[in-house]
């Protein structure tokens, strides 16, 4: 058998004698050898493929674009730095809840009211605290420190409820039932003095900061004891929704020394 040449660049086969007792056989690759747009030899059934293809890529790419674009408009992040960690900050909405307003009094409320030998720092919480309530706790408690009698103080929040003040409806008010106990030692006694007290906090809302997430401000306090207390607690109710919060300038007579 012997090629035809039909060009100088070409060749041909012979051409074959029909035999009518043996169908003709087209010369393909064994199915496992060829590619994918010769499976069956079916161009639609490989467009079919490419089309179901394309689509499952577009859906993809449209989740990609929404993610990205949540991403990219999410809300402004508050950074928290603390030494040693490394945080991936989120903001959250929070909502004035008792928990909360409890965990913010006590710790304000420990710091400000709270004395050791030689040490008293109110500096830790001058975000959350007016310039005026600082001022009247350092001058009250900073001697106290300070002294000779090597005193020491500890405050307890016990129990906090809402307190409406008919004289200031433009604050959070909020009264705390609390324990104070006196530690001293005088001309070599230990003496140790313990009472319990009522306290009415005056909070304003104030910008949300990283140190100060509730966006709470202490802007004055007021102090009862005895019988005065018992009747102020009387007249407190349950922490339901503290949303009437207003800035306003609180009188100076608020204010009012420990």
């Amino acid at each position: 058998m012997r090629w035809k040449p039909t060009s100088a660049h070409e060749v041909r086969p012979p051409e074959h004698r029909h035999d009518d007792r043996y169908p003709a056989k087209r010369l393909t690759l064994p199915s496992f050898l060829r590619p994918v747009w010769e499976w069956k030899e079916d161009l639609a059934i490989v467009n079919t493929w490419l089309v179901i293809l394309g689509s499952l890529e577009g859906v993809a790419l449209i989740f990609l674009g929404l993610a990205l674009w949540a991403k990219v408009h999410e809300p402004t992040r508050v950074i928290v730095d603390l030494p040693g960690y490394v945080i991936w900050p989120k903001v959250e909405v929070l909502q004035l809840r008792e928990e909360l307003l409890r965990t913010f009094l006590n710790q304000v409320g420990k710091v400000i009211y709270e004395v050791s030998p030689g040490s008293y720092e109110i500096q830790q919480v001058v975000d959350k605290i007016s310039p005026g309530i600082a001022q009247v706790f350092r001058e009250y408690y900073g001697p106290i420190a300070t002294g000779r009698n090597a005193e020491r103080i500890v405050w307890t929040l016990r129990e906090i409820r809402r307190y409406e003040d008919p004289k200031h409806p433009g604050y959070l008010t909020i009264a705390g039932k609390c324990d104070r106990a006196r530690y001293r030692i005088e001309n070599g006694v230990h003496d140790i003095v313990s009472e319990q007290i009522v306290i009415v906090f005056y909070l304003s809302q104030t910008r949300n900061t990283p140190t100060n997430p509730l966006g709470l401000r202490l802007e004055g306090v007021e102090e009862f004891k005895g019988a005065e207390a018992d009747k102020v607690w009387a007249m407190t109710a349950p922490i339901v929704d503290p949303s009437l919060i207003h800035k306003e300038p609180l009188p100076a007579g608020i204010e009012k020394k420990p």
